[in-house]
C-alpha cells in the first residue's frame, strides 16, 4: 500500500490497483482509461466535498482494485447523508456537462469521450445495488417506511435482480458486437460482490 497525506487526510493506494491501471493503460485502444480514472476521482471528491462542508473529516481514503472507500466515523443526519451520497454522481454529471460543452465548442472527440464516461460512471453508481451509492440512497428512503430487516431484504433481492439484468443485457451486447463482454464481466463482478458483501463495520465506509 502506497500511503500519503493531502490536506491532513491520509490516502492509501494499493499496489494491485496501480498494477491494474498500468495494464489497462497499456492495452487501452480507445483512450477511455484516463477519463474513467478521472471520473472515479471526481465522484469521490463529490462525497468528500459534502463531508468537509459539514466538518466531517475522514480518517482515511483507500483505493484498491475495484473499490474506493472513504473511512471515518461520520455524524450526519439523514438529509445530509442523502446529499453526500447523491453528490458523488452529481459531480460526474456537472463535469460531464462541462466536457460536453467543451466538445461542442472545440469539436474534440476526446472531450466527448470524457463526457460520456462521466455520465456512465455517474449513472452506474446510482444503480440500486448493495455497495453502490444507489443502494445506500434507496436504503435511506425505505427506512422511512419499513423496518431495517425488510429494507435489507428488499435491497438484497433488488441488487441481485439488477446485476442479473446487467448480465443479460451484456449478453445481448456481446451477441450484437461479437466481441464486447465488458457488461457481462461488470454484472458478474457486481453479482459476486453482492453475495460476499458483509454489512458489519464499526466505521462508516463510503464508496
Amino acid at each position: 500500500m502506497i500511503n500519503f497525506a493531502v490536506f491532513g487526510i491520509n490516502f492509501g493506494i494499493s499496489v494491485g490497483f496501480m498494477g491494474v491501471v498500468c495494464l489497462m493503460l497499456y492495452v487501452d485502444r480507445f483512450g477511455l482509461m484516463l477519463p474513467t480514472i478521472m471520473a472515479i476521482i471526481l465522484h469521490e471528491l463529490g462525497h468528500l466535498t459534502i463531508l468537509l462542508a459539514y466538518n466531517q473529516k475522514p480518517k482515511r481514503v483507500e483505493i484498491k482494485v475495484g473499490a474506493v472507500a472513504i473511512i471515518g466515523k461520520f455524524v450526519l443526519n439523514k438529509k445530509r447523508e442523502l446529499l453526500m451520497l447523491c453528490f458523488g454522481s452529481a459531480f460526474n454529471f456537472i463535469f460531464g456537462t462541462a466536457f460536453y460543452i467543451c466538445h461542442i465548442l472545440f469539436k474534440n472527440q476526446y472531450l466527448l469521450n470524457c463526457s460520456l464516461v462521466m455520465l456512465v460512471v455517474g449513472v452506474l453508481n446510482l444503480l440500486p445495488i448493495i455497495g453502490l451509492d444507489g443502494g445506500d440512497i434507496l436504503k435511506l428512503i425505505l427506512l422511512n417506511f419499513l423496518k431495517i430487516k425488510a429494507v435489507n431484504f428488499i435491497i438484497y433481492l433488488l441488487s441481485l435482480f439488477t446485476a442479473f439484468l446487467i448480465v443479460v443485457f451484456g449478453g445481448y451486447v456481446f451477441l450484437d458486437t461479437k466481441s464486447n463482454i465488458s457488461l457481462i464481466l461488470f454484472g458478474i463482478y457486481l453479482f459476486l460482490g453482492i453475495l460476499i458483501s458483509k454489512k458489519q463495520k464499526k466505521d462508516c465506509n463510503i464508496g
